[in-house]
């Protein structure tokens, strides 16, 4: 008797462990307003502009107190290993250089039971030289949360379509198209 009453126990651990997390993010997403999406825009426009004209301390506030930034590999790099900027102070002064551009698209928002999951294009330009010259293309890969203060970076990680690790990496072409 002990038995039966054990395995139907397990059984309905598994089913509730199932349809919990499923339950979690139905919620997320209906909890998520039209008002979430346009404020996530714009921390994505405020981190951009912020990088861009060099001030740190606008830059560092779109990251919760204890955020991450781990920025991309470039060709060649390969051995490195890609290790985050993390907290306030190293994102202020991580922020505070400027002399770039950030042209961001396709800007894809996730609700998920802790918030939300981003992602969008990068296309970088440094705009010291005469013209302008793309020195990066690259996903951002973003874990977004909501607090007090609005939506904020928990994590941003950069994978730049050069980086060997990238698990954008586009599909090669096939072999008749390369040779047009």
């Amino acid at each position: 008797m002990f038995r039966p009453m054990l395995a139907m126990a397990g059984m309905a651990l598994v089913v509730l462990l199932t349809v919990a997390p499923a339950a979690d993010r139905r919620n997320a997403v209906q909890n998520f307003t039209a008002d979430d999406y346009i404020q996530i825009q714009q921390l994505y426009a405020t981190y951009a502009q912020a990088l861009d004209k060099g001030e740190g301390e606008q830059f560092s506030s779109t990251f919760v107190e204890d955020g991450e930034f781990t920025g991309g590999r470039g060709a060649g790099r390969g051995a490195e290993v890609r290790s985050p900027t993390k907290g306030r102070e190293a994102l202020t002064k991580m922020g505070s250089n400027g002399g770039t551009r950030h042209f961001t698209a396709n800007l894809l928002i996730t609700p998920t039971a802790d918030g939300a999951k981003g992602s969008c294009y990068l296309l970088l330009f440094n705009v010291r030289t005469t013209p302008a010259a793309i020195v990066e293309t690259a996903i951002y890969d973003d874990t977004l949360v909501k607090t007090a203060g609005g939506w904020k970076f928990q994590k941003r990680v950069v994978w730049r379509d050069d980086d060997d690790i990238t698990p954008y990496r586009p599909k090669p072409l096939p072999a008749q198209s390369q040779e047009k």
